[in-house]
């Protein structure tokens, strides 16, 4: 075979790694970047852009924007018709959201097992079905059983967490042919659409919740799964994936989790979500103490949305290129103080200045700084993806980010009850705000980390750079490997660490 030098950074052809390596020769790529060369196809690029994809994403981004939207029903209905405490409110937010805290698994399932082929089209299909159904019986029923209406919104959430694995990970496809920053530019609209989503679904939570009941709200809600549906019937794609052992698949995943960058990436945004929060029990105070009606609450939390799409604009036209650690340490350090102003509203020494404004300026400021910090490391993540694991390792890190909500939820639930709060008394409510503004300050110190992984990212890219650059005259052949290749076609050969092609017969 005629050997042709080429640039990783300007070749036309596509690289994948095959879903059936071996542990050994998976650890061999993610470790030495042993790269799979596949026969260019020039539809490949086009089927991961095509239009009709993009509409799809764009939906599936919104889509979070109906939790937002059944999000104040869903609290006034354990508020008010179950009676239920704070606390056992914490726990049970996250018990419902058990499906989000697992979305590795459903990455797995989607990577692994393809549907008459196609990995994406018939999921995609079956979670926003199962999102439709579960509405629409939330929307008929009276809520009496509190059991029913946890079930059904624990299998909303299983449709809507497998509806976005799917969707991420057609981002992650679109943006591998383009640079790092178009890399950017994709994720960042995906998530501008999904803030969008957001600023729109809660004016209109608070505007709706006055005029008409919770029920009505959850039948609104499934038009948007319903577009998602539909738009599934025309998304674009390839018909020629086969189905791996799983067992495989999950060694290859194990290796590139295993690997220091990883490693992190994964405690950095663990450690910067899992602090406790004060929002579950503020959402009592302004409903209760402060007689904040659900229209103001959708207001303030439509404010919410819009400073998250701002921070994601900002990062994405001006941010970009900052060094990650200065960003994260100096956005820290500027929300500290301004996580206390609830105090002023709660110890009444506002100055005659209205409570809203305290509570609008703090959850704007919050919003922004904690989009603004998660946003490049997502970034980060989705640039080391290997092909044919889109799904599995950007669902894995974002499933960490949803595990460290749980376990903020659940600290914060503990904090709750030790302190005595409930949904009439808030005498130590102050102690609680104090607490969580302390605790937001921890992840400065894991702030070592993020330097050796922008050193780690450089080396990784220029190792990259170097290896596929690399050409000998003479022939090598795999030592001590183990490498199997199955059910992938289109495969012509490897490229060695020397640079050498090895055919595959």
């Amino acid at each position: 075979m005629e050997r042709e030098k080429f640039s990783y950074l300007h070749t036309k052809d596509s690289y994948e790694t095959c879903s059936t390596l071996t542990a050994d020769s998976f650890h061999s790529f993610t470790e030495s970047k042993f790269l799979i060369r596949k026969k260019p196809n020039e539809d490949d690029e086009h089927n991961a852009n095509a239009i009709s994809n993009k509409i799809s994403s764009s939906f599936i981004a919104m889509l979070q924007g109906v939790e937002v939207l059944c999000n104040l029903p869903i609290l006034y209905i354990f508020k008010d018709t179950y009676q239920l405490h704070p606390a056992s409110l914490n726990i049970l937010i996250s018990i419902i959201k058990i499906p989000w805290a697992i979305k590795l698994l459903w990455g797995i399932i989607s990577d692994t097992y393809p549907i008459f082929g196609y990995r994406r089209k018939y999921y995609l299909m079956f979670g926003s079905g199962l999102c439709i159904l579960s509405l629409l019986i939330l929307g008929l029923i009276s809520h009496t059983n509190i059991s029913l209406t946890i079930f059904l919104l624990v299998v909303y959430f299983f449709g809507s967490a497998l509806c976005n694995v799917i969707g991420e990970a057609q981002v992650i496809e679109s943006g591998r042919k383009g640079s790092i920053n178009s890399t950017a530019k994709n994720i960042a609209i995906f998530f501008a659409f999904r803030k969008v989503g957001f600023a729109i679904m809660h004016y209109l939570s608070g505007y709706l919740l006055s005029i008409m009941s919770n029920q009505h709200i959850f039948l609104i809600s499934s038009i948007l799964p319903l577009s998602i549906f539909i738009s599934a019937f025309f998304v674009v794609e390839k018909r020629s994936y086969k189905k791996c052992k799983i067992e495989k698949q999950i060694k290859s995943i194990y290796e590139i989790i295993k690997t220091s960058y990883i490693q992190k990436l994964i405690l950095f945004i663990f450690i910067m979500t899992s602090t406790p929060s004060s929002g579950s029990i503020l959402f009592f105070f302004m409903a209760n103490e402060l007689q904040f009606t659900p229209k103001l609450l959708g207001k303030i939390s439509m404010f919410q949305s819009l400073a998250s799409l701002l921070a994601i604009l900002l990062y994405m036209l001006i941010l970009n290129k900052i060094n990650i650690q200065k960003l994260l340490l100096y956005s820290t350090i500027i929300i500290a103080p301004f996580s206390l102003l609830p105090l002023l509203a709660v110890q009444k020494i506002n100055i005659f200045i209205p409570n809203t404004l305290f509570i609008i300026t703090d959850t704007i400021l919050v919003e922004f700084i904690g989009e603004l910090q998660s946003i490049p490391i997502l970034v980060e993540c989705s640039r080391i993806i290997p092909e044919g694991f889109e799904s599995t390792i950007y669902s894995f890190l974002l499933s960490v980010n949803n595990f460290a909500i749980m376990v903020s939820s659940l600290i914060s639930s503990i904090l709750t009850y030790q302190l005595g709060i409930t949904s009439t008394n808030f005498d130590n409510l102050p102690k609680m705000i104090i607490i969580c503004c302390l605790t937001n300050i921890i992840p400065i110190i894991f702030l070592y980390n993020t330097t050796k992984l922008d050193n780690d990212s450089k080396a990784y890219r220029s190792r990259d750079k170097h290896i596929l650059n690399s050409w000998d005259s003479e022939s090598t052949l795999f030592d001590s490997q183990s490498y199997e290749i199955k059910n992938c076609e289109d495969i012509k050969y490897f490229i060695t660490e020397n640079g050498h092609d090895i055919p595959i017969q």
